[in-house]
């Protein structure tokens, strides 16, 4: 699950979002025109290959966004948007041709209080769910198939306290997950919903469901990345607070499956995560997670095979202004099996290699 300056909210939230911290550059005639972005530096230890560098213990990483949001009025209530966000990316290495990455990429029609539609690269909406506890920084462990993928078509609605919205998947090669890598998805869709109470005590509560569907293309190819028949996920959380304003609360159940061409073969992941964070006035943020995840893998060759991955997850940050945060965190081993990976950024954790307990020390600058 990585952690970004728009992690508390789902891709459909991520023009507004811009909007909000970027510079209004045009607005004329009913349409505007925002650009902002980010630079990046972090610097810990990297036996957790987050940094892109085996060789080294300790290393650093530094990359740069850019967003532009437009938006257009059509008429009084209905309204045009589109989003497009790139990052350079040096990860371990000092090359000057940084990875340049088409991170966001989409557009939409805003009907205003009927919903919206979207379409483009961004995460599929069910992370809605999801994304009750994806609250802290930089590094994440499972994210339960919530990356950044292209072919998306989605309906999103709010109103009354209720979120609730539907994506079609179109076909795509390489669509990445967390559970299987990457491989070619033939189609797919989604649902989640949701609703998020009024202030209780301490803050609104919020319940939140999803299901992701997506089939996968029925082909072999030479690099593997077509045996998957199916993926099939649930997801839901229960948070309690506002993150970042005093206490906050959070926890999040997933479940997905994956069964493949031509054989009895499947695999099951199961996932639990919960976090809390309380956020003082002054801008400083002290959070904690625990993420158990076990693996079930059925052959009718083989003999069966599971693994647990458990981790504590520490995080410290003060937001020094609006546009300015610092921040350290560190990841722990807390009794992951022999064999499945402890701290990576590996994307196919079934590939994951063993890492080790690490430490990240970073700043961000947001405009």
């Amino acid at each position: 699950m990585k952690k970004s300056v728009l992690a508390v909210a789902i891709a459909a939230a991520a023009f507004a979002a811009s909007a909000a911290s970027a510079a209004q550059v045009y607005d004329k005639d009913g349409t505007t025109l925002a650009v902002g972005g980010q630079i990046e530096f972090m610097a810990g230890n990297a036996g957790n290959k987050y940094f892109g560098n085996s060789a080294q213990d300790a290393t650093t990483r530094d990359r740069a966004r850019l967003t532009m949001a437009g938006r257009t009025q059509l008429t009084s209530n209905i309204a045009a948007y589109a989003y497009n966000e790139w990052q350079a990316d040096h990860s371990g290495s000092s090359k000057e041709d940084a990875t340049l990455k088409a991170r966001q990429q989409f557009l939409g029609v805003d009907f205003g209080t009927f919903g919206k539609v979207q379409m483009g690269r961004y995460k599929d909406p069910f992370v809605f769910a999801s994304s009750a506890v994806d609250v802290l920084d930089e590094v994440g462990v499972y994210g339960c198939n919530d990356e950044r993928n292209s072919g998306h078509l989605s309906y999103m609605w709010k109103g009354f306290g209720f979120d609730a919205g539907v994506s079609y998947q179109f076909a795509e090669d390489e669509y990445k997950t967390d559970t299987d890598g990457s491989f070619d998805v033939d189609s797919g869709f989604s649902v989640y919903a949701g609703y998020t109470s009024p202030a209780v005590v301490f803050g609104p509560i919020s319940v939140r469901a999803a299901y992701l569907y997506l089939n996968g293309q029925d082909k072999h190819d030479a690099a593997g990345a077509g045996d998957v028949d199916d993926l099939k996920t649930v997801d839901g959380s229960l948070a309690w607070g506002t993150n970042g304003k005093g206490l906050y609360v959070a926890t999040n159940y997933a479940y997905a499956k994956t069964t493949y061409i031509d054989s009895e073969k499947e695999q099951k992941v199961k996932a639990w995560e919960t976090v809390a964070t309380y956020g003082f006035e002054c801008g400083v943020r002290l959070g904690a997670s625990y993420q158990f995840v076990k693996f079930e893998k059925t052959a009718p060759a083989t003999d069966d095979v599971e693994g647990d991955m458990k981790f504590v997850q520490l995080i410290a940050d003060y937001n020094v202004t609006p546009n300015f945060k610092i921040w350290a965190e560190g990841l722990i081993d807390a009794g992951s099996d022999v064999g499945y990976g402890k701290i990576v950024s590996d994307t196919d954790v079934n590939n994951a290699k063993d890492g080790h307990n690490s430490i990240m020390f970073g700043a961000r600058y947001v405009f």
